[in-house]
């Protein structure tokens, strides 16, 4: 194998280790944005029981179902005709004055507005000192396969807590819910210090290429920059591919 096809290898190879180096960053110092909903494809409950654990329906309209899931074999589902009813998550901590993907899937068909997917802020723990709510409706149509639903909103800055709500407000239809997140948004921030470690793992690679390939090539002035494209491409593929596995574990 000629010296610029090993060094072409090389670079792909130290991409990939700046990948797991990248991976591990994350790991160690817990950057990585988890799901705050506790059960949110709806599964947890005791066998026979009206409603799974860390979700609370209202009185009227509410099923804990196993007619359609997205995930698993459960969803929650809410059918009425002019009238209005929610299910309401377990209370969840989050950090006031960041921003939230808040989203969760539905099948089933709305036929007169008012249906929403909304999240409730608290200023405590507890979830009892409500400070505002926003709301995400979901528009009259026949959701005949699983649609997305959601938003991308910032937390009030006095906000400790919140809770996410799938409900019908004087509305009409009948539609099944699963896959619930509230996932705090990824910052330019985290994107930053890893492509830092990248860059720091190509330089510190650099000097030791040079060592090995000064005298194998005609030009060593271009070791510098043989196999960057390569190393930077490897290193995003590879870093997308483990960032993806790390978050859904």
């Amino acid at each position: 194998m000629k010296p610029q096809e090993k060094l072409y290898w090389l670079r792909l190879a130290l991409g990939i280790t700046a990948a797991l180096i990248c991976a591990c960053y994350v790991i160690a110092t817990g950057s990585i944005s988890k799901n705050s909903i506790l059960d949110p494809s709806i599964e947890l409950g005791e066998i026979g029981a009206a409603t799974p654990h860390n979700w609370f329906p209202s009185e009227n309209g509410t099923e804990w179902s196993t007619t359609h899931a997205r995930t698993g074999s459960r969803s929650i589902r809410i059918n009425v005709n002019n009238a209005s009813s929610e299910w309401k998550s377990k209370v969840t901590t989050i950090h006031g004055g960041y921003t939230y993907q808040i989203h969760g899937f539905f099948r089933g068909e709305v036929t007169a507005e008012q249906f929403f997917l909304t999240v409730r802020w608290f200023s405590d723990p507890e979830g009892l000192s409500f400070i505002e709510e926003n709301n995400v409706p979901m528009p009259v149509t026949n959701y005949s396969q699983w649609l997305p639903v959601g938003d991308i909103i910032t937390a009030p800055t006095r906000a400790k807590t919140c809770v996410i709500v799938f409900r019908a407000v004087d509305g009409s239809g009948d539609i099944y819910g699963d896959d619930f997140e509230v996932r705090q948004t990824e910052s330019i921030t985290k994107f930053m210090n890893s492509l830092s470690i990248a860059i720091i793992v190509y330089l510190i690679s650099y000097y030791i290429i040079k060592r090995k390939f000064m005298l194998q090539v005609e030009k060593p002035q271009k070791l510098f920059t043989t196999g960057i494209g390569i190393y930077f491409i490897s290193w995003i593929i590879f870093w997308v591919l483990l960032y993806t596995i790390i978050v859904a574990v």
